[in-house]
């Protein structure tokens, strides 16, 4: 028997968390939730996700980056890729992707996708780092 692949999203919408978790398990992945900075890395203590979606704004508007940028500091966590997810777009009109080159670099992002993000998006995402990044082998950024 095969495990499945354990992602991670890190978001304070419990109601994201929660269609990610039931889409993504329905297609087989193993999906770990945490509300805040805080939590998830508690839960990366004990757990080491295949991948890490990451919300940009929490608590604070640039949470995701500062997460980010502390799993990977840690060399356990460093090889995992990290998508930044940011509805930024929907309430601006200005996607940050583009303008976000030197925190992509600073926070090692391999993605970023603007919300609302689908089921679908996600798992092709997914399917696509997982195919792309070996284990133990950091993300192309």
């Amino acid at each position: 028997m095969t495990t499945p692949t354990t992602v991670l999203f890190v978001d304070d919408d419990r109601d994201f968390l929660e269609s990610k978790q039931v889409y993504l398990e329905a297609h087989g992945y193993r999906v770990l939730t945490a509300e805040s900075p805080e939590a998830a890395l508690t839960l990366l203590e004990g757990e080491t996700p295949a991948i890490i979606f990451l919300d940009l704004m929490m608590e604070h508007v640039d949470d995701g980056f500062r997460l980010g940028y502390r799993i990977g500091k840690d060399e356990r966590l460093s090889h995992i890729p990290l998508v930044m997810l940011s509805g930024v777009a929907a309430e601006t009109g200005t996607r940050f992707d583009g303008e976000a080159g030197g925190l992509r670099e600073w926070s090692r992002l391999a993605r970023f996708l603007d919300k609302p993000v689908t089921g679908k998006q996600v798992l092709a995402v997914i399917e696509e780092l997982a195919a792309a990044t070996p284990a133990g082998q950091p993300a192309a950024v």
